[in-house]
């Protein structure tokens, strides 16, 4: 609309110039030494702090609606960052997308006061659309979400995930649970009846590690004995299964390497927490 205005008006002062008309009183014929400079343009910069109904990967001014975090809502933007030096938004798997991930999972890490893996949480990044970016704009979003389970789907939220994993009592904290191999994993409250605690979190190296069962097995028992404060060895295994949260390539290739594990009592109950009980709290089940 801009450029088909200016051609108008131009073609008009062309007509004047043509028909030899005299100009009115006070115009000197030159259309632009008096008008003001137009002000820059300003590209659009999203808020931290917002809440949102639905979470996506690229994000539009139009649909942009933030709303209070009291609210239900899907996502909660924890960071809004710029990437200057990049001609688009970088796409999952990329090594620019790595750095932004790492950037986000510390910020989000800080934000919910401990390790994001050690709840029922996931986050993902949001960027400008390909022209807004082109145009200037090189935010991009750390937007938080909660699963409706540990292995779960996103699902709404009421409140802030702010402090979280640092609230005694926390909903979203992974504790215990009830796990039958192949099924569901419920939670239950550590002081009922469970067969399965989660443990911590573990990085894996590559993701060639990650497919090697016997080092998952392995790194995933030396996790286990730190959590219950018990000097790690091979007779672990006589004490407890395990088991692991599944992960996909492309998952490791977008930025998160850490693996869930979960310390199996089964056939086994328990009606307290392992966590620091020592090695009593894993008795010897020899074959």
């Amino acid at each position: 609309m801009r450029r088909w205005i200016t051609a108008v008006v131009l073609a008009g002062a062309t007509v004047l110039g043509l028909a030899g008309c005299g100009l009115p009183a006070g115009v000197d014929g030159n259309l632009t030494n008096q008008w003001a400079a137009m002000p820059a343009a300003e590209g659009f910069t999203p808020s931290a702090g917002t809440c949102h109904l639905s979470y996506a990967t690229t994000a539009y001014r139009q649909s942009y609606q933030p709303q209070s975090c009291d609210d239900a809502h899907m996502t909660e933007t924890v960071y809004v960052g710029t990437a200057d030096g990049l001609a688009e938004p970088p796409k999952s798997g990329t090594a620019d997308y790595g750095k932004l991930i790492q950037s986000c999972e510390a910020k989000v890490n800080e934000f919910v006061g401990g390790d994001w893996h050690d709840g029922r949480l996931w986050f993902g990044l949001t960027f400008p659309g390909l022209q807004t970016w082109q145009g200037g704009a090189h935010w991009y979003r750390c937007e938080l979400l909660t699963l409706d389970q540990v292995l779960g789907e996103e699902t709404q939220h009421t409140g802030s995930l702010k402090g979280e994993l640092a609230k005694p009592g926390s909903t979203v904290r992974l504790g215990c649970f009830s796990y039958t191999s192949g099924k569901a994993v419920t939670p239950v409250a550590c002081t009922k009846k469970h067969n399965a605690e989660y443990v911590g979190s573990v990085a894996m190296p590559s993701f060639a590690a990650v497919k090697d069962r016997a080092k998952v097995i392995k790194v995933c028992q030396q996790r286990i004995a730190a959590y219950v404060g018990m000097k790690y060895s091979s007779d672990l295994k006589y004490r407890t299964g395990l088991f692991w949260d599944p992960m996909t390539e492309s998952e490791y290739a977008a930025g998160d390497h850490k693996i869930r594990c979960f310390a199996w009592f089964s056939p086994d109950t328990k009606t307290k927490s392992i966590k620091g009980a020592g090695a009593k709290a894993l008795p010897i089940h020899y074959a």
